[in-house]
């Protein structure tokens, strides 16, 4: 059924794009492949958890890593955005680093995760520690330099020590200085 419902909703896209190009395109059709559209990605949507309470701890399948720093998670209760606790990546428009950071966190994340819920940020995103076994994925990520101490929220020494270790091998981001190093910086300059 759901592959039935992808093969209709590139079709339904094809065909959208055919009659935006028309000189004469009428509004109606555009309106009803639009809705068509919207609706076959609802069906194909899984749900969305609620969010679980602070130290919660749940296994999840990782399903997308957006960036260095979030992830889509599919867990039992339905899916959730989650960003990793205590690390900041550059953003992705930080090139090269912002995709440097996503593909190394791509390359060090397991299928299956268990997240420890540590809190929700502003946007609504689950934040937790997520762990393969007894690694913590953040930590590591610290440690090869594909993303930064957070310190205005995370004050573990075990971070630092790893960011440190990171900073004097000249690892990912601190292979060279600049403000892919304080990401948060960088966002202050480039609002989106």
């Amino acid at each position: 059924m759901r592959e039935l419902l992808k093969l209709l909703r590139r079709l339904l896209q094809g065909e959208l794009r055919k009659t935006r190009r028309r000189k004469r395109s009428a509004p109606v059709l555009l309106a009803v492949l639009t809705i068509a559209i919207f609706g076959i990605n609802r069906l194909l949507e899984e749900p969305t958890a609620p969010l679980p309470p602070k130290g919660a701890e749940l296994a999840c399948k990782i399903s997308n890593v957006y960036d260095g720093d979030t992830v889509a998670a599919s867990c039992e209760k339905g899916k959730l955005t989650v960003r990793i606790f205590g690390i900041d990546a550059p953003e992705l428009g930080q090139k090269p680093w912002g995709k440097r950071s996503r593909d190394l966190l791509r390359n060090l994340m397991p299928r299956s995760v268990r997240l420890e819920v540590t809190d929700k940020d502003r946007y609504g995103r689950v934040v937790a520690r997520l762990y393969q076994g007894n690694q913590d994925v953040g930590l590591e990520l610290v440690r090869q330099g594909g993303a930064v101490v957070y310190t205005h929220y995370n004050k573990l020494r075990t971070y630092r020590l790893a960011q440190g270790e990171a900073k004097r091998e000249k690892l990912g981001v601190w292979s060279r200085p600049g403000a892919h190093q304080e990401p948060w910086e960088w966002r202050k300059l480039n609002p989106r």
